[in-house]
């Protein structure tokens, strides 16, 4: 029994000592993975970056505003006069003038009904006897109305002698009351004729009429650019029949161009008609247009609270297209604060321009907006002060907080 109770207690110690190894390692483990994760954040090396100093500047100052391009003028082209399409003469493209045929229509009833109202002049003229050369018109000068004249003086001459017969005795009264009623049927004869010359003219002047609105339809059968430009659109084809008033091509004149700038209140006495603007789009962004605020509303919108200015942007070489989004800038006269620094300090991602300032060997990160692009220089307006100092280098290892070394 006390041998037993011996190795019992033998075997506890045992067991013990062997736990102890195994909980030490197991401490061991545990402190050492700790330590070698706090040693590495210890021991990470800083960034090594080149340092630039960020230098005031005074600029221009310059009103920014976003908009669309838009055309000087864009037309929805109708047909006046309806018809079948016989020939379509421009593709979506085409660079037309002003005056150009674009469409033609079947125009053979407008030609018939031309001819018709033609010969109705020629009528009307040649029952009042006139020529194409003569200008005003004297109803008292056509040959009806002339012999209806004689016919009435020599029926007053008449009447004249057959007073003075009838006076004396020498004519009855019967004689006497039948030339008074030759004489008074040869004035309301002449009158007749006058009223009824008169009546043709106005027909001869509605015949004209006629015929200038046929010859028009005739005209009307082509249709013509209004003004020089581009075609967007075309929508009709031969053989189709068009209606009076459809739209069968859209023009869009694209020299000069027209970008809509919404000028804020504290900026109205700043803006002023012919100031030079600035011009970019993200298809040519090394590129700057130039143009001239043309013109300024006259009102407030009462929505923004903005006044409306419309800049005219030349554009011979035709390299802008209307849709486009652009970014205006209008130079005010005046100058304001702004901060230079190089171009290799910025980075861009997204859109979004940001710098890294160095401060106690460790870098923050900031958002700027950029003014402009000077060769290897930026022009910056917010977003960092001037004798601020920025990395230069190794940008996308920069992040706020990271340690950096010169």
């Amino acid at each position: 029994m006390h041998r037993d109770s011996k190795f019992a207690s033998t075997l506890v110690t045992m067991l013990a000592l062997g736990a102890l190894p195994l909980a030490a390692c197991k401490k061991t483990a545990a402190e050492g993975s700790g330590g070698s994760a706090a040693l590495t954040s210890e021991i990470a090396a800083p960034v090594r970056v080149t340092i630039a100093t960020a230098q005031a500047r005074q600029v221009p100052d310059v009103l920014a505003a976003t908009g669309t391009l838009v055309p000087d003028q864009q037309s929805q082209v109708t047909s006046l006069v309806p018809g079948r399409v016989t020939a379509v003469l421009v593709e979506r493209g085409s660079q037309v003038h002003e005056g150009d045929p674009m469409l033609r229509l079947r125009d053979t009833d407008y030609r018939a009904n031309a001819a018709t109202a033609d010969a109705v002049v020629g009528q009307a003229r040649a029952r009042l006897g006139l020529d194409a050369t003569q200008g005003r018109f004297d109803p008292e000068a056509a040959a009806e109305v002339r012999a209806a004249a004689a016919q009435r003086d020599l029926a007053d001459d008449g009447l004249h002698r057959a007073e003075q017969l009838h006076t004396g005795g020498s004519m009855s009264d019967a004689e006497y009351q039948r030339v008074l009623l030759l004489a008074t049927a040869a004035r309301e004869q002449y009158r007749a004729a006058l009223n009824g010359t008169r009546a043709s003219f106005f027909a001869y002047q509605q015949a004209r009429e006629t015929l200038a609105s046929a010859q028009r339809s005739v005209a009307d059968s082509v249709v013509r650019a209004p003004f020089s430009g581009e075609v967007a659109e075309r929508t009709a084809n031969v053989g189709e029949y068009v209606t009076a008033q459809r739209a069968v091509v859209t023009l869009v004149k694209i020299d000069p161009l027209r970008m809509e700038i919404q000028i804020p209140q504290e900026r109205f006495a700043q803006v002023r008609p012919d100031q030079a603007v600035e011009v970019r789009v993200d298809a040519w962004p090394d590129r700057v247009f130039h143009g001239t605020l043309r013109y300024i509303s006259a009102a407030v919108r009462t929505d923004t609270r903005a006044l409306v200015a419309e800049a005219v942007i030349p554009n011979a070489d035709r390299v802008l297209r209307p849709g486009l989004f652009a970014t205006a800038r209008i130079v005010l006269g005046t100058e304001r604060a702004a901060v230079m620094i190089p171009a290799r300090a910025v980075l861009s991602e997204a859109g979004t321009s940001r710098v890294f300032v160095v401060q106690n060997g460790r870098v923050q990160a900031r958002v700027v907006t950029v003014l402009s692009r000077q060769g290897a220089e930026v022009l910056v307006e917010r977003g960092i002060a001037p004798g601020e100092r920025l990395a230069t280098d190794n940008l996308p290892r920069l992040g706020d907080g990271v340690a950096v070394t010169e």
